[in-house]
């Protein structure tokens, strides 16, 4: 059979609603519990094989153009040692990088998938998901996307990491997001003050549809004070219209449901039309050489 010389992977990225860290003393379990969506948008990551590892990060501007906005990827360059392979690495994505949406969970895993695709390491979805996961708790980049994203839908995470227990449901509605900037999310993620708060404010009911997501994702944030001043006035804005809403966590934007969200976020700048995923990362395509 003729080698792959490069593998495309499209991985959805996931709006996280409300969380809690979850750290055990043993990496296999370092994660978070919480609810969200998978959405839409992700990250597409294509690997091409090299023998000097290489990442480069693109993000599409408003005219659908794609514009370098990193020559390097720390997470991703750990990712391909760890893996003991090399490659040229590109993702590229669409929605803001930092902002709430998963993307830096979306370019690990899908960049898990197109290597393992690429160099035929026979890795089964499920060893793709903890590869990913495990760089992320390491790098402090994010703690529970990676578990959300190996699947579709709206996600109910019980108990952490990707073999945790995981209920998903699908809800057709659109979902529209609006950004205002980054947050770090390492730094919310490593103050023990935010940490208590964030411990205080999980819901202690769990949600049977999207509806149900949508209010404790917005109660969460409320009692966590986890809300930027700049995101107040969307917030009012979708509560006036009674269009469920809340923050991207952890990102200073705001996600609502229904296609009433569309004109009231248009508002306050730039939205973002999207749905909740109906799978996981999908392998777009294998080229073989000669």
């Amino acid at each position: 059979i003729m080698e792959l010389s490069r593998a495309t992977v499209f991985c959805p990225g996931h709006i996280s609603g409300y969380f809690r860290p979850v750290a055990d003393e043993s990496s296999s379990c370092q994660g978070s519990i919480g609810a969200g969506l998978v959405i839409s948008e992700g990250v597409r990551v294509t690997a091409v094989k090299s023998s000097v590892p290489s990442v480069k990060v693109f993000q599409t501007d408003r005219y659908g153009v794609p514009v370098l906005i990193s020559e390097s990827s720390p997470v991703i360059m750990d990712l391909m040692s760890f893996m003991q392979v090399n490659a040229s690495v590109e993702t590229n994505c669409h929605l803001p990088v930092g902002s709430g949406y998963g993307m830096s969970a979306a370019a690990i895993l899908g960049t898990v998938h197109a290597l393992n695709t690429l160099y035929d390491l026979n890795l089964t979805p499920r060893e793709c998901a903890w590869i990913a996961h495990n760089t992320e708790v390491l790098h402090k980049s994010g703690l529970g996307d990676v578990s959300a994203c190996q699947g579709g839908g709206y996600v109910i995470r019980h108990s952490p990491g990707p073999d945790g227990e995981i209920v998903r449901g699908m809800d057709l509605r659109p979902v529209y997001a609006l950004t205002m900037g980054p947050i770090k999310t390492s730094s919310v993620l490593s103050s023990p003050d935010m940490a208590d708060r964030i411990s205080g404010a999980y819901p202690e009911t769990s949600p049977k549809n999207l509806d149900e997501i949508m209010q404790l994702s917005r109660e969460f944030a409320e009692k966590s004070g986890l809300i930027p001043d700049e995101i107040r006035p969307v917030l009012s804005a979708c509560d006036d219209r009674k269009i469920p809403a809340s923050m991207t966590m952890l990102g200073c934007g705001v996600f609502a449901i229904g296609k009433e969200a569309e004109p009231v976020l248009k508002r306050f700048g730039r939205v973002y039309r999207l749905a909740i995923s109906p799978g996981g990362p999908v392998i777009l395509s294998g080229e073989r050489s000669s």
